[in-house]
């Protein structure tokens, strides 16, 4: 008998957020004896052979694409584009997405934003997304870093087709679309005025991620995340930092997740903290849970997050958070019982750390009460149920169809 085959549009498979939803999305198949299949635009910028930019057309050119494997060894497809300078084309069902759309008997989008759902949109299939962050919110600290002429083909005309696109995609009728926080969820019903299908919020693992009394420093505090990416607001917490340093505190930063760090360490040493702030490249879960479990508290200073998924595992590991009002956090940095939110000034930030860290019995009650709000409401067990229900739906809606 030939195993049902679940298409899931998604990003390239990389790091991040949305590659460790989409291992979530692959385990619960599997579990359900569903075969995933991977579908992605690959990015112009590291794949410019499979795509067709402005100076292609007169080539007669025409946008191609590559199989891998994804996920565990799965089948996986990086699509080309016609004119990628154009963020919304990325995602149009030409007709290679078209072909390996109806080779597969169900449609998923596991995404940051909403746009991975566009191929199932388009062509008005029932589909389920996962859904990150709005598209807008996550994108304007990156569009600050455009230059000119990009900035003004932004203004002018791609983010006005790709705001339409954001809202003709959530409001597909026959889309089901799962937000990754409360947050989320509230900032897409107000895009799409209609409300989202449920919230799947991201399970954190307990058998990585767990409190080990004891093994906790005072006063090393971290942050994991893509710190080159300009969302992330790393400038805050090193200001933060720099302030509490030269408060005489001996607080010591752990900064986790991105390869190449001599930029950043040139900002460090330059701060004059270069023996206060240790580096690490993107680590294995297993070194992640064992740098976070040595935590005595982690930071947010973003300006957005969908959810934060680097926060939980932390507070799974009985640390604390502190967090500036982006989004995602607000959901589970609760004031007094599990860390802290703050403005995303220097000086508010630097007086929670201090307030934390430099109160041990106040940061041993937070870092019980993190771990505990995880566990009752970040398990598998209550992603797996949630995912079945609308799996289910799905399921139904498809068969319809065949």
């Amino acid at each position: 008998m030939t195993p049902t085959r679940a298409l899931i549009s998604t990003i390239e498979p990389v790091d991040g957020g949305v590659p460790t939803m989409a291992r979530l999305i692959t385990r619960l198949l599997e579990e359900e004896g569903i075969e995933p299949v991977f579908a992605w635009y690959a990015p112009w910028s590291s794949y410019p052979k499979l795509s067709v930019p402005l100076p292609g057309l007169a080539r007669g050119r025409r946008p191609s694409r590559m199989r891998a494997e994804a996920y565990g060894g799965h089948e996986g497809h990086g699509f080309g584009a016609w004119l990628p300078e154009l963020e919304f084309t990325h995602y149009l069902p030409r007709r290679g997405w078209r072909e390996l759309i109806a080779s597969c008997d169900l449609h998923l989008a596991v995404t940051g934003n909403s746009f991975c759902a566009t191929p199932f949109a388009r062509l008005g299939l029932p589909f389920l997304a996962w859904v990150a962050t709005p598209w807008e919110a996550d994108r304007v600290n990156r569009v600050r870093q455009f230059s000119a002429p990009r900035r003004l083909l932004d203004r002018q005309f791609n983010s006005r087709v790709l705001r339409r696109l954001e809202r003709q995609v959530l409001r597909a009728p026959r889309g089901r679309i799962l937000a990754l926080s409360s947050y989320t969820a509230r900032s897409l019903e107000a895009i799409a005025g209609r409300a989202m299908d449920g919230v799947l919020r991201m399970p954190i693992d307990p058998t990585l991620f767990h409190r080990l009394p004891g093994l906790e420093r005072p006063w090393h505090v971290g942050f994991s995340g893509r710190w080159t990416d300009p969302r992330k607001n790393i400038e805050l917490l090193l200001a933060a930092v720099a302030h509490l340093v030269q408060q005489g505190r001996p607080v010591q930063l752990e900064l986790i997740g991105e390869a190449e760090t001599a930029e950043l360490r040139e900002r460090i040493q330059g701060l004059g903290m270069g023996d206060r702030v240790h580096c690490h490249a993107h680590l294995q879960p297993t070194e992640l849970a064992s740098v976070l479990q040595r935590l005595d508290l982690f930071v947010v200073p973003s300006h957005q997050e969908g959810l934060c998924i680097a926060a939980l595992e932390a507070m799974a590991c009985g640390v604390p958070v502190v967090s500036t009002r982006c989004g995602g956090p607000e959901d589970y940095v609760l004031t007094d019982r599990t860390g802290q939110l703050v403005n995303a000034e220097p000086e508010a930030m630097a007086a929670a750390i201090d307030a934390i860290c430099g109160n041990r019995p106040r940061r041993q009650r937070l870092g019980a009460g993190a771990s505990g709000w995880v566990k009752s409401h970040a398990s598998l067990e209550g992603a797996r149920s949630t995912f079945r229900h609308h799996l289910a739906a799905l399921r139904t809606s498809s068969a319809g169809d065949n």
